[in-house]
Parts: C-alpha cells; sequence; structure tokens
C-alpha cells in the first residue's frame, strides 16, 4: 500500500475542509469478504462515499465535492458508525437532489454497518434495531434492478432480513449448474443457512 497526498475537501453546507486518504497503490492480500458484499482489506483501504462535516455535523457525498490535493498524505478515511449512518441516510433520504443510485449506496453501506455493529462480531440487535435493518433491506431490495448478476445478493438480503420463504423463492429461481464454482458455494452456503432459520451475515471462506 502506497498512500498519495491528501484529497482536501469542503462541507457543501458550511465550507469547513477536510484532509481525506487517497492511495497511490494497494492490494488485496489477506482480504476477508462477507455475505453481504463488504470487504475488509488491510492493504487497500477506502474513503467513506459518505462524509460528516466536523464543524455543522452535517453528511455529504465525498464524490459530489471538488477538491484540491494536499501538500502531505492523511490516513483520514472519515468512517461512520452504524448511528451516524441512520442519521446520514435520514438526511440524504429527505433531499430532493439526492439520486437513487446514491441512496442505494448509502443502504448499502448501512446494511453493512449493522453488520459491524451487531453480527460481524456475533452479539444480538434490538428488536427495534433490528425491525429497523429489515426495512432498509426491504428498500433496498424495491429499489434494485435485479438480475442474472445479481440476483444471488437478493438471495441473501431476504435471508439476513430473516424472510426465508422469499429467500428459498429466489434461490428457486437460480439455476445452480449455471453458477462459476465460487458463486455455486455461496448459493450453498445461503441454501444451508436459511434451511436452519439463520439470518446472520457470514464470511465467505475460499
Amino acid at each position: 500500500m502506497l498512500p498519495a497526498n491528501a484529497h482536501i475537501v469542503k462541507c457543501p453546507f458550511c465550507g469547513t475542509k477536510k484532509e481525506l486518504m487517497t492511495l497511490a497503490s494497494g492490494n488485496t492480500f489477506g482480504a476477508r469478504h462477507w455475505s453481504d458484499q463488504k470487504m475488509i482489506a488491510p492493504m487497500l483501504p477506502r474513503v467513506s462515499p459518505v462524509q460528516q462535516c466536523l464543524a455543522c455535523g452535517k453528511y455529504y457525498l465525498e464524490y459530489n465535492q471538488p477538491y484540491v490535493e494536499g501538500d502531505d498524505w492523511s490516513s483520514e478515511r472519515g468512517e461512520l458508525s452504524y448511528q451516524e449512518w441512520k442519521e446520514a441516510y435520514a438526511q440524504l433520504q429527505s433531499d430532493k437532489r439526492i439520486k437513487k443510485d446514491d441512496l442505494q449506496i448509502v443502504r448499502h453501506q448501512l446494511i453493512q454497518a449493522f453488520n459491524d455493529e451487531y453480527y460481524r462480531g456475533g452479539d444480538c440487535a434490538p428488536a427495534a434495531e433490528e425491525a429497523y435493518f429489515v426495512n432498509v433491506i426491504h428498500e433496498y431490495i424495491d429499489a434494485c434492478s435485479w438480475n442474472k448478476k445479481n440476483i444471488l445478493f437478493k438471495a441473501e438480503l431476504y435471508r439476513e432480513a430473516g424472510d426465508m420463504d422469499k429467500c428459498a423463492e429466489t434461490l428457486s429461481s437460480i439455476s445452480i449448474d449455471k453458477l462459476q464454482d465460487f458463486e455455486a458455494k455461496i448459493y450453498r452456503e445461503i441454501e444451508d443457512r436459511m434451511k436452519k432459520g439463520d439470518k446472520i451475515v457470514f464470511e465467505i471462506k475460499a
């Protein structure tokens, strides 16, 4: 991993500047992959697609902001906690200028952040948070254009939402013999957990 000069962005609400990490190069050695499509790669860290202003506290899309290059590197990624992702989603949802595709990115990040908070470490989510999580999953599913390239993820989302009937229905629409070996492995992992009523995110082993 080789850092590059930081990108300095401005909050679109109050103009406060923030230095963010950029990389000249990186790699996926030692990366861990999860069924919610999260990748944890020590040698390829990523800046959060949504940033919170350190001054006014509002949230904004990082890629939408113009930047200038700094004089040195920065390790700042602007990562958000699960509760902060919830706040960001509420704010961005109410902004009519936000594109549908950007809201999908936020929903996906929120799903992963929920799993970080409660299930990736083996904890249990409170009932209210679980209900919120399930609602976000259904919003994601309803807003997505599904096809044979991403339909397996739809089955996984239904499983994580605890809707095993919908998960089974989605899996039944997929021809496992037409999947690549790695995809077929994930299919069987989802199916096995679905049959056990297990809705917890899982790590995908090579």
